[in-house]
């Protein structure tokens, strides 16, 4: 880690003069020159301002908006590559030299860096706007809670990071994935009390964390620990704030969860200097380099997210190969403007169903699948068996989530179905252990405390 750690004090200068030339006006701040001394970051509020922008920038690299749906799909059962030859994500044969893993763990401990920054220069100074400063502190906290999740996910115990120290963060050995969704659930509850309502602060952008997004996360975490009573509660909370959120209806191109803005849209990761997504112009455009594994058989004849999410794809002579995922459209240069969502409304319905059915809440759990449905051109269920529900809101969140945030891989994982669903495919060479990634090869040799990954 601590080849890692030291060398985050750069980054994050680095990062702070990238806040300043962003195309997202929520996200400028004119900082002069002479301030980008970490020294003098946290002695006025717009460099305080420009630190707080830079965690979301250091959120705009290729874990965020490429290899969380690539790489979690490909270890999952839903991506395969068009060229039919198994990568090592795709036949789940990861190594602990391999780079993108690496790099993932890497950009994901870069961005809690950049908010334990935060936290630690807001909290000791004593001349920022005090209501600003339980603002940024709360999106830092968000931010972080964020990364933990995908990080104990994806690798189990990790280390628990809370301070940029480097003399204590550098041989941390790994904490217990208790005590990390601990961490998760103290910094998200701390969030949710101190950020703002709505984004009028953020100029009506969805750029930046709302108390809704806190408690999105919240809903989520606590269906993955099968608090299904506080799962409900939270996913409840974001539902009913009509004001901010609604379904988006009619899946157009023109009109998706994924357009900048929209109302389906929790939170989105900006785009900066440029108006296309890197998901349409290169990992999921039209080229098609990876297909969904169970191609149109995964729908239900007219679901509309087959019809406006997926593209055939075909060989240069016109042979059909499967469907790819096509849920961003932008090319570049191609309008509306769209942007990474890792938060979005339809999530809540879905967490709240799965919520209701272990609760015993049977309409309540069919109201809300058939919100999804409805809006997918797909009629109301009937099903009232809990079992069959479960295994119906299952499939729904296939529907609705793939090629999206890993969530296909998550699920696998948290239901205790990989086994059975991988071990049966052909081209993976699966064992139990697959179940995390491994521990990268480069943190094992900066900390002499962390354990390999079993299996590993």
């Amino acid at each position: 880690m601590k080849n890692i750690s030291t060398k985050y004090t750069c980054i994050f200068s680095l990062f702070l003069v990238l806040g300043l030339t962003g195309c997202e006006e929520a996200l400028e701040v004119e900082l002069p020159r002479n301030q980008l001394s970490s020294k003098t970051v946290y002695t006025s509020d717009p460099t305080a301002e420009a630190a707080v922008n830079g965690i979301y920038q250091s959120m705009v690299a290729d874990f965020y908006y490429n290899r969380i749906h690539s790489v979690l799909g490909q270890t999952a059962d839903e991506l395969v590559p068009t060229n039919g030859l198994a990568t090592v994500y795709s036949s789940n044969e990861i190594q602990e030299t391999d780079g993108t893993i690496n790099t993932n763990w890497g950009e994901l401990y870069k961005t809690i860096y950049n908010a334990n920054n935060v936290i630690e220069g807001v909290t000791a100074s004593t001349t920022l706007n005090v209501v600003k400063s339980k603002q940024w502190i709360a999106e830092a906290k968000f931010l972080r809670a964020y990364c933990f999740f995908y990080l104990t996910n994806l690798w189990g115990d990790v280390p628990l990071v809370l301070t940029t120290n480097v003399d204590v963060s550098a041989l941390l050995p790994q904490s217990t994935q208790e005590a990390v969704y601990a961490q998760i659930v103290l910094d998200l509850t701390d969030a949710s009390k101190d950020l703002p309502v709505d984004y009028n602060n953020y100029n009506n952008k969805r750029i930046r964390a709302t108390k809704w997004a806190a408690e999105t996360l919240l809903a989520r975490v606590n269906l993955y620990l099968g608090k299904w009573s506080d799962a409900a509660t939270h996913a409840s909370a974001v539902i009913n704030e009509t004001g901010n959120y609604e379904i988006t209806t009619g899946l157009s191109a023109s009109n998706s969860p994924f357009i900048a803005d929209n109302k389906e849209s929790i939170l989105q990761i900006p785009y900066f200097n440029v108006f296309y997504t890197y998901e349409g112009s290169s990992v999921f455009s039209t080229n098609g380099t990876l297909l969904l594994r169970k191609g149109n058989a995964l729908f239900e004849t007219g679901d509309a997210r087959k019809t406006i999410w997926t593209v055939d794809i075909r060989n240069r002579t016109g042979v059909f190969l499967g469907i790819a995922p096509n849920k961003y459209k932008n090319g570049f240069g191609d309008s509306p403007s769209e942007r990474s969502t890792p938060l979005r409304l339809a999530e809540l319905y879905l967490i709240r169903a799965e919520a209701r059915v272990r609760l015993n809440n049977i309409t309540g759990a069919q109201e809300d699948i058939n919100v999804i449905r409805n809006r997918a051109l797909l009629g109301n269920t009937t099903l009232t068996d809990s079992n069959q529900l479960l295994d119906l809101i299952a499939l729904e969140r296939q529907r609705e989530f793939f090629a999206e945030n890993g969530h296909r891989w998550l699920d696998l994982k948290r239901t205790g179905k990989l086994d059975e669903t991988l071990s049966v495919l052909p081209d993976k060479i699966w064992k139990s252990t697959d179940r995390l990634y491994p521990i990268p090869e480069a943190a094992l040799r900066s900390n002499p405390f962390l354990n390999p990954t079993e299996g590993y």
